[in-house]
């Protein structure tokens, strides 16, 4: 009678220990999985920060200006010669002397920051070649008498200097071309590598001045790179490197108008 009570039970619950066991680990795996299969927050990305220098190189004084700034929560740029700022595209600024510079920008995101760095390359130019295209009779540029008769065809010659301690300091003088009349117009003279620009008076610096040598009294100006009421034009070619500026005062038959033709040297 027991014997056959017992053998129903076993019929009606027929799961054994290790059956049981078995089920529970299944249930600790399918856990497992199920844990594994959550998706974790994904990691913030903070990207690498790049700008574009438009040119490949500048002169000393020339706008420098970035362009391709990308994007991020803040910035911070340095640019190599003590000046820093925290805008995004930073106004356009100068460079006052040649060389090479490194610009540094670092940019955050999400509290995280990452830098990059790039070098701008300010050009030296030097002057090779000067022209004297037209001059001016009757010591027009000294305030003399513009109407007085001319004195005879000049005898050239160029001089180049810079203004230093509150004096001019003579840096070159050419020799002297005798009895110069219009028709030999323009008349040239080269140069060795005399720097061009600078803080002072940018590229009207140094001076480049023809006289008319005298014998008995001062030389006499008869052109001049920095003459009031005249025009000025300035002009770089960036894949030659080449370029020139001139100044103008007054007519090619009538006036003062000379060309400094130039190089630009990469640091």
């Amino acid at each position: 009678m027991l014997s056959s009570a017992l053998c129903a039970a076993k019929k009606r619950n027929p799961l054994t220990a290790s059956d049981n066991m078995r089920k529970q680990l299944l249930a600790a795996v399918a856990a497992l999985a199920l844990l594994a299969s959550c998706k974790k927050d994904d990691p913030v990305v903070v990207p690498t920060p790049e700008f574009t220098i438009p040119e490949e190189f500048y002169t000393a004084w020339e706008g420098v200006a970035f362009t391709d700034v990308s994007q991020a929560d803040a910035y911070k740029w340095d640019f190599g010669n003590g000046e820093t700022s925290t805008s995004r595209i930073p106004d356009m600024f100068t460079y006052k002397k040649p060389g090479s510079y490194t610009v540094k920008l670092t940019t955050y995101t999400n509290g995280q920051a990452k830098t990059i760095i790039k070098v701008v390359k300010v050009a030296q130019l030097y002057a090779y070649e000067v022209e004297l295209r037209s001059y001016l009779e009757n010591y027009a540029l000294e305030g003399g008498d513009i109407s007085a008769p001319s004195e005879g065809n000049p005898d050239v010659y160029l001089q180049v200097a810079t203004y230093e301690n509150n004096a001019e300091q003579v840096i070159y003088t050419s020799d002297t071309q005798y009895n110069v009349s219009r028709d030999q117009l323009p008349l040239t003279f080269a140069v060795d590598r005399i720097p061009v620009g600078g803080e002072f008076r940018h590229y009207n610096y140094p001076f480049f001045s023809f006289y008319d040598q005298k014998e008995n009294k001062a030389d006499r100006l008869i052109a001049h790179n920095y003459v009031g009421g005249g025009s000025s034009r300035f002009h770089l070619d960036k894949e030659t490197k080449e370029g020139h500026f001139a100044y103008q005062r007054g007519t090619d038959d009538w006036g003062s108008h000379l060309v400094v033709k130039f190089r630009a040297e990469l640091p």
